[in-house]
């Protein structure tokens, strides 16, 4: 049995001319450095995102429609002082109404409270230190639409993120504690 197939773009590493070059990702790597990354969170849920957007964070919940999981993404970001992705690798792969993308990224994060003794920082690969590094991984579906920024919005999103580097330094900060994590 024949497999249908479609051109997929491949890359290992961080912004590129390469990775501009492809239109799901130049877009992309505009929202993650001037939106996300710059806690530009002020404008309306879908100027990049459809308004039936799903969003599933790294704990499993699903969160449904533009203007809840907008508000679900600020907080996930809004805990942390500054914050970083640093992409490592991707495959994008053209769909019948876009793109989707698997990616993986280090997101690079600064925490609020007082570091504590023996604390280390680790080195983003700009040499800019931060708190805490978690790996994590994206899937991205992208549709083509007239209304979003370059003709492209989010449709859906999924969050694969390790939080135990920066939970464990928040509790060693007193920033939360053992109950915290069980509400």
């Amino acid at each position: 049995m024949p497999y249908t197939t479609k051109p997929t773009f491949v890359y290992n590493g961080g912004w590129s001319d390469e990775t501009r070059a492809h239109p799901a990702m130049k877009w992309m790597e505009d929202y993650t450095v001037n939106v996300v990354d710059a806690k530009n969170f002020d404008m309306l849920s879908t100027k990049y995102r459809v308004a039936d957007f799903v969003l599933q964070k790294s704990d499993g919940t699903i969160i449904q429609g533009a203007d809840p999981a907008w508000e679900a993404e600020k907080q996930i970001y809004n805990q942390f002082l500054a914050h970083c992705h640093e992409p490592q690798a991707l495959m994008c792969c053209e769909t019948e109404f876009g793109w989707e993308m698997i990616g993986q990224a280090d997101v690079y994060v600064i925490l609020p409270g007082n570091a504590g003794p023996g604390e280390k920082k680790v080195k983003s690969k700009s040499g800019k230190e931060w708190d805490a590094v978690m790996p994590s991984a994206f899937r991205f579906e992208y549709v083509k639409d007239a209304s979003g920024p370059d003709g492209i919005k989010l449709s859906s999103a999924k969050i694969f993120s390790d939080p135990l580097p920066a939970l464990s330094l928040l509790l060693k900060r007193g920033v939360l504690n053992p109950q915290d994590l069980l509400q």
